[in-house]
Order: C-alpha cells, then sequence, then structure tokens
C-alpha cells in the first residue's frame, strides 16, 4: 500500500483540539501511566526530540519539568496548535513541521531523549516503519532512550465492546474482527489511514532495527482501556486509585490486550 502522508496530515489538520481533548478528557489514564513509565528512564535537563507530537501533551509536560523539547508533526495545525498552547502553560518548545522518515534536519546524536509516538501507527509499510526508526536512533545520543507507541490490532476489539457494540453485526467490519481473532496486524482505513499490529510483530519490528536494545515493553492504558467510560463518571479520588492500580500490570504480558496503545522503551548502545 502506498503511503497516506497527505490523507493522514488532512485528518490531524482537521481537529487538533480533538487529539488534545482525548488525552485531556477521554483517556486521562493512558497520558497518566505512559508519563510514570518514561519518567523511569528520562533524567533531568534530558534534551527531548518529540516526533510525531501532535498538539503537543507530551512535549508540554516535559518542558515545564525543565527540558528542551522539539516537537516534530506531519500536521501544520497540529504543530500551531502546540505552540499555541505552550504558550497559555507558559513554556518554551520549538515545534516544527516535518517527516518522521527524514530528520535530515537533526544531526547525529543530538537528543538525548526520542519519543516515536504516533508515526508507527499511520506508516502504512514496514521498510517506512523502519526508516523512522533507524532515523530516530540516527538522531538519538548513545545510551539514550527511544519510546516508540503501537495501536494494538486487539484495540479495535476493546473499542467495539466499550463503544460501539453493534460493529459486531456489520460486514464491512467483518474483515477486521477476523484478523484480530487471528492474532495479526494490518494496515488498512481505519479512523484514518493506519497500521494496527500485534504485539509480537511491533516488538519483532524494533528487534530488526540494530543497535537497539528493548528495555520494557508495556500497555499505555494497562488494564482500564474497556473501562473508560465507567471510570469516567467516578469521582477523581476513585480514579486516581484504579490509575495507580493499574501501574502494576501494564508490564505483564498477561494483560496487554487490556491496553489500546503498546509503548517499548529502547536503549541505543
Amino acid at each position: 500500500m502506498q503511503e497516506k502522508k497527505d490523507e493522514i496530515r488532512s485528518h490531524y489538520n482537521a481537529n487538533p483540539q480533538k487529539e488534545w481533548d482525548r488525552l485531556k478528557k477521554k483517556h486521562p489514564y493512558e497520558k497518566y501511566i505512559t508519563i510514570r513509565m518514561m519518567d523511569r528512564y528520562i533524567k533531568p535537563g534530558d534534551r527531548i526530540l518529540d516526533i510525531g507530537g501532535g498538539p503537543g501533551h507530551y512535549a508540554i509536560h516535559y518542558a515545564k519539568q525543565g527540558h528542551g523539547v522539539t516537537l516534530l508533526d506531519l500536521s501544520d495545525e497540529n504543530v500551531r496548535f502546540a505552540k499555541k498552547k505552550a504558550r497559555q502553560y507558559g513554556v518554551k518548545i520549538a515545534a516544527e513541521q516535518g517527516d518522521a522518515a527524514d530528520l535530515s534536519r537533526f544531526a547525529d546524536d543530538s537528543f538525548d531523549t526520542v519519543f516515536l509516538m504516533g508515526p508507527l501507527y499511520h506508516l502504512m509499510n514496514e521498510e517506512s516503519r523502519i526508516r523512522a526508526i533507524e532515523e530516530a536512533k540516527r538522531v538519538l545520543k548513545p545510551g539514550g532512550f527511544l519510546f516508540s507507541s503501537f495501536i494494538l490490532m486487539f484495540g479495535g476489539v476493546v473499542y467495539g465492546l466499550r463503544d460501539l457494540q453493534e460493529t459486531i453485526l456489520m460486514p464491512r467490519e467483518q474483515q477486521y474482527f477476523e484478523v484480530a481473532a487471528k492474532d495479526e496486524s494490518l494496515a488498512f482505513d481505519a479512523f484514518t489511514y493506519s497500521y494496527m499490529t500485534t504485539v509480537r510483530d511491533a516488538e519483532q519490528l524494533l528487534a530488526s532495527v540494530p543497535g537497539l536494545s528493548t528495555e520494557t515493553v508495556f500497555g499505555q492504558e494497562s488494564i482500564l482501556a474497556p473501562y473508560r467510560n465507567e471510570l469516567a463518571k467516578q469521582p477523581k479520588k476513585i480514579r486516581m486509585a484504579w490509575y495507580d492500580y493499574a501501574l502494576r500490570f501494564c508490564e505483564k504480558r498477561d494483560y496487554l490486550t487490556h491496553t489500546e496503545h503498546l509503548m517499548i522503551v529502547s536503549r541505543k548502545d
């Protein structure tokens, strides 16, 4: 399949606020768990490159912690939105439009930490995904950490059960349920053009790039994704208690299919 960068850019250009609200209102536990896991590895003063940083949630969070952060995103509107939000939060970030598969504007070994939290589930071909990882590794300093995110194929099943139960009867959805049942990965037109993977294929993709060693694999929503709607009804004290409890499960392989987004943490040798 050809890469669909224009279509993906148009999708995110249409409504940057929607993606901002996704992590702030609908999936706050995803950001909560992800940050606490990343904080195991990110050191004070690290220079961070946020590739596919969208509207700026993670870039702004780490800028507030005193890090120098550069955000790169395919969507022009996401870049503008991230700059606006950074000003609102009183922090400085560098934000640029660009392609994850071409980081030629950045020198080798120029960042302490690199986020690749979006491009790998919008690049339709494996050679493009490998290229994005290789570029992220190139600009990462030796000993630095790469954080790579994926959407799991089974995440679509979680979504259907939680939010759109009638999809199980829709003829056009049956091929996707079948792929998930066979534990296979697929690049297709979902909410936009997307690559959804199995845990196995995500791990094999990172392992195919020499010079990276896997530190951990975890579910960014841990066990909470199926219960989003119920959690949203609870008082903050109860929600936060479940978020903290879920941290204890996020790296356990038996529970990775409860999540929608998977993160692999790699160290550059």
